[in-house]
């Protein structure tokens, strides 16, 4: 019998085998993919759980940065000294400590070096008197800052210029040099010359920041008997400054924390104990560069006019204002980037002698000229920190950054500055400034850097790529998860340092060096030494990382041996104490003013710490699987119990004539069960076969065990949703089978246009018009209330770069339980529709009989169902508002819109389900139809 009935009625039984095979498809797919995120997602919360550092350490001072559990980079990266060495060594013999790594931030010193120019493509063959300009500008900011630095003039003649002999200065007398010649003469056929410089007056005097100041002046020769030539080619070379963060560590604590002496790739590592040398200061120099800087340089040629002022006589020192005053052609262009001249950087300091070197030859006007063979290109270094900054957090604004004066413009023995300052300082500075310089006692009794060897910071295990710290020495350049901690602005793109080292972006340290040197720095000469700017010698360490010993986990056990051992450091020492498993990097939105050179107003992303996000990830996304998994039992047994209420009300007459032939209630019963258990039982393996089918293009790994529990949930879930169509069967009223299924309209409706009639028809079965808005609203509040418990999620982990990365990696499954959700109301909407359709269809033929074209009677239903879509849409919206209201306790304002637009889905999608039934009625035999009614 049960076989006889779903055979005979084909398209009911393939209408509900369609409507649970994608039942049970999207209860195994889904389930299989909220599973399979929520393992990648704890996964990767797992990997990422311990930081570098279980502990850190700060200055008692040291209040929280801000509401929930944030902890500013930029603090953690300003704060000069506060824990003393004796506190340090307290917390390393403490039980449970593996390692403590103190960190003494030191401040920003500053090295320089030369870029060249080479002018050759542009002189011109022949002419006896040319003159070049050059001119620098510095871009950074990501492109928006653009500041022009000042011109360099080179002097090219054909004439030989040859050094005249005079008296020695005393600053050889002082390097032990050779005795500076006195000027430069241009000899000129027939032996008659003409001085064109004269060391007293061989250089612009140099104001720090004023691009008017920073000019230079030089000449070359052509003609190879010429002596006075500093190299082989007509070249202009451009100062470079570049300004380096430093800090001290202990090297044996560094290298058990995350392995720094490994990432050593030239010379040597650090070593513990007093410097080799008193006033050395051991370095480790970064050998990659950080700051976000280029440099664009345009080359003019000069009227032949101003160069001939040369040849009358005029010395260039005095011709310094008419060359800039003088109209230019462009010749040609150039770009460097710091990567072209940091290698040199890091050459100069690795081969630096204590007392410098400084070549005689005052052709090259730049600090301290270049070598005579040509085979380098540089300023001689001169080691001797003359200066040094501790630079504050922000936002601490200034107008500019305080300079000392003398030291910074000629105070190497009344040469140009020993090192330049960056044109990029002139910007207004967003940090507080505290110089520290030695005033005229440079180089004697400075400081000196004395380069031991090269590390790589890329090198450097600093831990799990999305779980950066605030206390990170190493430039995160090169490695995986490089912007972990950067700053972001310009649509999402990272704003790196710039020159400007009062600016809004720190850099990381590019030279480390000891604990043990630094006394050398915090001595006379050097001023402003006492914590109110930057300099604590009692206690000049900044933070201690702390490793906890033994494996630490997400476990209750672990993170309460971290929580102990952070409490005995606290209870032991007085200093604040931070714990940072699970802690991720956040952006906190900071508003950076416009600058001097091109730079807008910008909102930037500046990272934060934010402690406990691996917690608040993983309950989150236990939270939302449940939820999906609810919802996915919800959707399936709503549309089993609509497939299996349809098909009991298509057979409400056949039903009718079997309880007139004297069937019981419960054959009856038995009968509708029967045949919903053999649909469910055949729907079950079509429907993991399809889930298989399906899962690889979807990217979903199906469980097996989730795949075969599908068979017996199918068939538990049918049988439930069928127990009320046949207890309805059971209860068939014979008279059924003479009743019209149309309930008797206590007013008279006439309706005046098509769609009154369509809503009409509506009223008169309310039965059967509530449950396809039902089946609609089904799928609307579904999507509704996915929506939500998605924003939810998102608002929940998102804003760390942990968090962010969950949602990216969990947010697929999104996408599946949507698509799912929706096929799952399209095939209910579709259902009803054919049942309404199939119910009413001698109706239809009687409006056809009447005179009613098809395309009017088609529109007819067409309406019927738009009615019946907005009625379902705007009613599951309602539905799944309110649901979520219930489970989340708030609504984000995006689900307001999300609502809307599934309510806006759900009635295009019922028109566009009614197209398969509406075709039915293409097909109708009217004059069966109108017989049998």
């Amino acid at each position: 019998m049960v076989r006889a009935q779903l055979w005979f009625r084909r398209g009911r039984t393939l209408a509900t085998l369609a409507a649970l095979v994608i039942a049970v498809a999207s209860f195994a797919l889904l389930t299989s993919a909220a599973r399979g995120a929520q393992v990648r997602a704890v996964g990767t919360v797992r990997e990422n759980f311990r930081p570098g550092y279980d502990i850190l350490v700060r200055p008692p001072a040291a209040a929280t940065d801000a509401p929930g559990e944030l902890i500013s980079f930029d603090r953690i990266g300003s704060t000069y000294g506060g824990i003393s060495v004796e506190q340090w060594r307290r917390i390393e013999r403490l039980p449970g400590v593996d390692v403590a790594a103190p960190v003494a931030m030191v401040g920003y010193v500053m090295h320089s070096t030369v870029y060249p120019v080479d002018l050759a493509p542009y002189v011109r063959p022949g002419v006896a008197h040319q003159v070049f300009r050059v001119r620098p500008t510095w871009v950074s900011d990501n492109g928006l800052s653009r500041a022009p630095d000042g011109n360099a003039y080179l002097y090219v003649t054909t004439d030989r210029l040859e050094w005249v002999p005079g008296e020695e200065m005393a600053v050889n007398q002082i390097y032990h040099e050779l005795p500076r010649e006195s000027a430069i003469h241009r000899i000129v056929p027939g032996g008659g010359d003409t001085v064109i410089c004269v060391p007293e007056t061989h250089y612009i005097g140099v104001d720090p920041l004023d691009p008017q100041r920073r000019r230079s002046v030089s000449c070359w020769s052509s003609d190879p008997a010429s002596t006075a030539n500093a190299t082989a080619r007509p070249r202009v070379g451009i100062v470079v400054p570049v300004p380096m963060l430093m800090a001290a560590v202990d090297p044996e604590q560094e290298a058990r924390l995350n392995g720094l002496d490994t990432a050593v790739t030239a010379g040597s590592y650090l070593t513990t104990g007093a410097p080799s040398a008193p006033g050395a200061v051991p370095v480790l120099v970064a050998g990659r560069p950080q700051l976000d800087r280029r440099a664009q340089v345009g080359v003019e040629r000069l009227d032949v006019t101003v160069a001939e002022r040369v040849a009358a006589g005029v010395t260039l020192d005095n011709l310094i204002d008419p060359f800039e005053a003088a109209a230019g052609t462009p010749a040609g262009a150039a770009t460097f980037t710091e990567q072209d001249v940091y290698a040199q950087v890091v050459d100069e300091l690795r081969n630096a002698s204590p007392l410098g070197w400084y070549n005689s030859n005052p052709t090259t006007v730049i600090v301290g000229g270049a070598r005579p063979d040509d085979r380098t290109w540089s300023i001689p270094t001169n080691p001797g920190v003359q200066n040094y900054w501790t630079v504050g957090p922000a936002p601490t604004p200034m107008a500019t950054v305080p300079l000392d004066g003398d030291e910074w413009g000629q105070g190497c023995f009344d040469l140009p500055a020993c090192n330049a300052l960056p044109v990029e300082l002139s910007d207004p500075v967003t940090r507080g400034v505290d110089p520290h310089g030695n005033g005229k006692a440079a180089p004697f009794g400075s400081a000196y850097l004395q380069g031991v060897g090269v590390f790589d910071p890329a090198k450097v295990d600093v831990g799990p790529a999305l779980a950066g710290m605030p206390a990170d020495l190493y430039s995160p350049t090169g490695r995986p998860g490089a912007d972990a901690s950067s700053r972001k602005a310009l649509g999402g793109q990272p704003l790196g340092p710039s020159a400007n080292f009062a600016g809004p972006v720190p850099q990381h340290p590019s030279l480390l060096t000891t604990l043990d040197a630094l006394p050398a720095l915090h001595r006379a000469p050097y001023q402003n030494l006492d914590a109110a700017h930057g300099v604590n010698d009692q206690a000049p360490i900044s933070t201690v990382r702390v490793r906890v010993a033994g494996e630490v986990g997400m476990d209750d056990l672990s993170r309460e041996r971290v929580r102990a051992v952070a409490q005995r450091i606290h209870d032991e020492t007085g200093l604040r104490v931070d714990l940072t498993l699970g802690a991720s990097p956040a952006g906190v939105a900071t508003t950076l003013p416009a600058g001097n050179h091109g730079r807008p107003p910008l909102t930037i992303a500046e990272p934060w710490l934010r402690t406990g996000v691996a917690t608040t990830v993983v309950a989150a996304i236990d939270h939302k699987s449940l939820l999906l998994a609810v919802l996915v039992l919800v959707a399936c047994v709503l549309a089993v119990g609509n497939a299996a209420g349809a098909a009991v009300r298509t057979r409400s007459t056949e039903l009718a004539v079997l309880a007139c032939i004297g069937w019981p209630r419960r054959r009856l019963f038995a009968l509708v069960c029967a045949e919903s258990a053999a649909i469910a039982l055949l729907a079950a393996v079509a429907g993991v076969l399809l889930a298989f089918a399906a899962a690889w293009p979807l990217g979903v790994r199906i469980e097996w065990l989730t795949a075969l529990g599908a068979v017996p949930a199918a068939l538990a879930l049918t049988l439930g949703a069928a127990l009320v169509p046949a207890r309805r069967a059971a209860r068939a009223d014979p008279a059924t089978a003479v009743r019209p299924p149309v309930v008797a309209v206590r007013r008279r409706r006439t309706p005046r246009s098509l769609a009154g009639l369509a809503w009409t028809n509506l009223l008169r079965a309310p039965g059967r018009t509530v449950m396809g808005a039902l089946s609609l609203a089904i799928g609307v509040a579904a999507l509704t209330l996915l929506a939500v418990v998605t924003i939810a999620f998102r608002g929940a982990v998102t804003g760390t770069v942990l968090g962010d990365a969950i949602t990216v990696q969990v947010q697929s499954t999104d996408y599946i339980a949507a698509a799912l959700t929706t096929l799952l109301g399209a095939v209910a909407v579709a259902d009803v529709l054919y049942v309404n359709i199939r119910e009413r269809s001698a109706e239809f033929a009687l409006l056809g009989a009447t005179g009613w074209s098809e395309a009017r009677v088609t529109r007819l239903a067409a309406y019927e169902a738009v009615a019946l879509g907005i009625a379902g849409g705007v009613g599951g919206a309602g539905a799944g508002l309110g649901a979520a209201a219930a489970l989340t306790g708030s609504l984000p304002p995006a689900v307001y819109a999300t609502a809307a637009g599934a309510a806006l889905a759900g009635a295009l999608l019922t028109t566009a389900a009614a197209a398969v039934p509406l075709r039915m009625l293409r097909g109708l035999p009217m004059a069966r139809l109108l017989a049998e009614d």
